[in-house]
C-alpha cells in the first residue's frame, strides 16, 4: 500500500467512524416502559407523556438518564472503532497479507526476511 493510499484509507476509516457515531446518536430511544424519547444528541426529551405505569410524571428524568448513558456508549464504541480501523491500516503488512494480496511467491516472501 502506497503512503497516499494509506492516508486515504485512514481518512475513510475516521470518516466512517464519525458518521456512525453521529448516526447512532441521532436515533430516537425508548426509555424503560416503552416511553419514546428524542435522540440523545437532541436532548433526549420525551416525545409524549406517559399515561399509566411507573413513568407517569418522571418522563424527563427517564429520557435524560437514558440519553446520557447512550451518548457515553456512542463515544466509547466510536473511539474504539476508529482506533482499531486506523491501526489496521497503519500497521505493516504481514507475510500472509503480502502473499494473499500482493501476488508474491510464498518462498520469496519468507526467504527475504
Amino acid at each position: 500500500m502506497t503512503p497516499k493510499d494509506r492516508g486515504i484509507a485512514v481518512a475513510l476509516a475516521v470518516a466512517i467512524g464519525l458518521i456512525g457515531m453521529l448516526g447512532f446518536a441521532l436515533l430516537p430511544v425508548k426509555a424503560a416502559g416503552g416511553l419514546p424519547c428524542k435522540a440523545p444528541l437532541k436532548g433526549a426529551e420525551p416525545k409524549e407523556r406517559a399515561t399509566e405505569g411507573y413513568l407517569v410524571g418522571r418522563e424527563e428524568k427517564a429520557c435524560d438518564s437514558k440519553g446520557k448513558s447512550r451518548l457515553t456508549i456512542v463515544g466509547i464504541v466510536g473511539v474504539v472503532y476508529i482506533a482499531f480501523a486506523v491501526s489496521a491500516v497503519v500497521l505493516p503488512e504481514s507475510n500472509i497479507e503480502r502473499v494473499a494480496f500482493g501476488g508474491e511467491d510464498p518462498e520469496d516472501v519468507y526467504e527475504s526476511n
